[in-house]
């Protein structure tokens, strides 16, 4: 069934959520190009968008929506959308505290090492593989193991548990806690510890490896500019404690 009649059956609710049957992306507004995100299938969202019933939305080519697993915000192409209703129950989650978290963060550790022998570059904006951003190749990993984190840098550094901030003590990290980077405090990258000081992170072009890549937070004779930078926008660290739920959470 076309989606603008199945969005029309529902009045453009925005209590109705849809799943995604294909991989799909979302972009930062209703008309650029500019991608914020990519969006696998099986993803759910709801339409957010005001008064879409009072607007000529048959010209329309995008709405605003809110997707389920990490509460963010994107605009997506109606044109070449394949969706279905989601289950009634769908919203139901197992229990996922931070005994669960901790013990799969092994698994997740593996992932990214794995991801980080393929062939891959920087991908602004990219969560689905082998091309990453430091956010997405982070959330994805987590989502692999269904635990669900927000989408952007600043936005998990506000959901983690507060570690410490740099400098600090690093022997007190664990394999999985989060490291946040950044100027004057204001986070625009993340990292994964993985131990005796190595963390993994997707860095781009200029500043980084153009993508998936281990650094040293000590200083080694085998610093270069790149270790140096990172090492030098540390923030704080952080640690995942909880999933994130749409209705819960604060965002």
């Amino acid at each position: 069934m076309d989606n603008l009649l199945l969005f029309n059956q529902t009045n453009f609710s925005k209590s109705n959520w849809w799943k995604l049957k294909i991989n799909t992306l979302g972009y930062k507004n209703e008309l650029g190009y500019q991608i914020v995100t990519e969006i696998a299938k099986n993803r759910c969202f709801r339409i957010i968008e005001e008064d879409l019933k009072r607007k000529n939305h048959k010209f329309k080519s995008r709405y605003l929506v809110q997707l389920f697993e990490d509460g963010y915000l994107c605009w997506i192409n109606i044109k070449g959308l394949e969706i279905e209703r989601c289950s009634n129950n769908f919203q139901k989650r197992f229990l996922c505290d931070e005994l669960f978290i901790q013990n799969k963060i092994p698994f997740i550790l593996d992932w990214i090492v794995l991801q980080s022998k393929k062939l891959n570059n920087y991908k602004w904006g990219g969560t689905l593989g082998p091309d990453f951003d430091c956010s997405g190749l982070i959330q994805a990993a987590f989502m692999l193991q269904e635990i669900y984190i927000p989408r952007d840098s600043f936005q998990i550094m506000r959901f983690c548990q507060h570690l410490f901030n740099f400098p600090g003590e690093i022997d007190q990290l664990k394999m999985g806690d989060l490291l946040f980077f950044g100027d004057n405090n204001v986070c625009n990258h993340v990292a994964i510890y993985y131990q005796n000081g190595i963390y993994y992170h997707s860095s781009g072009v200029e500043f980084g490896r153009n993508g998936i890549s281990k650094e040293n937070l000590y200083e080694s004779q085998d610093d270069d500019k790149t270790s140096r930078y990172y090492r030098s926008k540390l923030i704080c660290a952080g640690r995942v404690t909880r999933s994130y739920l749409w209705n819960k959470t604060l965002r």
